[in-house]
């Protein structure tokens, strides 16, 4: 079994390779029967990668974001948090 770049069994990676050829080749080492046209492969394929990682991304931020105390969370009443900043107190206000 080949393994491409990412370390994942598929193709063998290019040498130079731009982004957008990794992130091509890292689809199809987890899909090797996947094919399409050039506006699936923009939309499902790239850009699928791209809302995965950012979602991981800013999810992480939020988690440190009210772990320090700089924004608030509570659950919503379909059970989806929400997200805003903490509110200033009035003391430090008058600051």
């Amino acid at each position: 079994m080949l393994l491409g770049t990412s370390g994942k069994p598929g193709l063998v990676g290019l040498k130079n390779e731009s982004p957008t050829e990794r992130q091509i080749l890292d689809y199809l080492a987890e899909h090797p029967t996947a094919q399409d046209t050039l506006r699936g492969i923009v939309e499902w394929w790239i850009l699928k990668q791209k809302i995965a990682r950012t979602t991981a991304e800013v999810e992480a931020a939020l988690a440190r974001l009210v772990a320090s105390g700089k924004l608030s969370v509570t659950a919503g009443a379909d059970g989806r948090m929400h997200y805003r900043q903490r509110p200033v107190s009035a003391k430090k206000r008058l600051e």
